[in-house]
């Protein structure tokens, strides 16, 4: 979910005096001959739904569904399906119209805010989404209203359901990985074997003396491959590294104790070995890699 609620942006908004004056709250409203009813602020609401629970208060927090739009009906921010949006009454969390508007609902009421610019990202906009001087639309729905305790608890049993998720997908992700490292190894004739941990490897030409050791300064040659078989990486010169420093991928740190000088093969690194589950320049997420090395010295 994006951040736009936030009011301490204002050192990433930007001011335009080029842009164009926005349809203003009341236009709209008449335009489309909505009878929404106003605070003394000039924030309007429509109650769709009003619910029947009691009413938020400055302290409280409150766990809503939203849409935030502009006044086009342009979606510029709103809740992920399955994870609501918490946040604390009066805390300065959320822009000053949704933070009023909640207090005007009752728990399980959905309500359509509209927001003058003064009560949402007033002269600044957010650069990207919201225009300077823009009045908005919000579409909320309010699931519930809880004091401290029940926010605790709330949360705490959010992590865990998201801690048990993120478990799921790694075990998840690693069959996968694994999976695909056998069928790679199977199309390219790679009699490899494969370590507790999910790397496969192969040496393809031995070398001599003892294998390398935490400790040892390595010089190599090497290639990075995707599964496809497309190169993304090469080096230009021998790369030089010390073996446990921190300062390689784990299925290097693990795979290399493998190799000699002198000695060439495979590693096929599943993805949590490797760069894991965040895009890292070329390599995508999740990505099982594939390096073909060469051991020119252990010191």
């Amino acid at each position: 979910m994006k951040n736009h609620f936030l009011l301490l942006v204002f050192g990433w908004m930007s001011l335009s005096t080029a842009v164009a004056q926005p349809l203003s709250l009341e236009n709209f409203l008449r335009q489309n001959n909505l009878q929404a009813r106003s605070t003394p602020d000039g924030l309007h609401y429509l109650a769709n739904s009003p619910g029947s629970g009691i009413s938020p208060k400055d302290g409280d927090y409150v766990l809503i569904r939203y849409k935030a739009m502009l006044l086009d009906s342009t979606v510029f921010d709103e809740s992920e399906a399955g994870n609501p949006f918490v946040f604390q009454v009066g805390n300065r969390e959320v822009i000053k119209g949704l933070d009023q508007g909640v207090q005007l609902m009752k728990m399980g009421g959905k309500t359509t805010l509209f927001i003058p610019p003064v009560m949402g990202y007033q002269q600044y906009g957010v650069e990207g989404s919201v225009p300077p001087n823009s009045p908005l639309m919000y579409e909320v729905e309010l699931l519930d209203v809880m004091d401290f305790d029940q926010y605790d608890r709330y949360m705490r049993e959010l992590e865990e359901r998201e801690r048990a998720e993120f478990e799921h997908q790694k075990k998840s992700q690693f069959n996968t990985d694994v999976r695909l490292i056998e069928e790679y190894a199977a199309a390219n004739q790679l009699r490899t074997k494969r370590t507790p941990s999910g790397l496969s490897y192969v040496i393809t030409k031995p070398g001599k003396g003892a294998p390398a050791k935490k400790g040892n300064r390595l010089k190599i040659n090497y290639e990075g491959y995707f599964l496809d078989g497309n190169l993304f990486e090469a080096s230009e010169k021998p790369f030089e590294f010390t073996l446990g420093g921190a300062s390689v991928i784990q299925g290097w740190e693990e795979g290399l104790q493998f190799f000699n000088k002198g000695s060439e093969g495979w590693l096929l690194v599943p993805s949590k070995l490797a760069y894991g589950p965040v895009p890292v320049g070329k390599i995508p997420a999740n990505s099982v890699v594939i390096f073909k090395i060469k051991v020119l010295e252990i010191l």
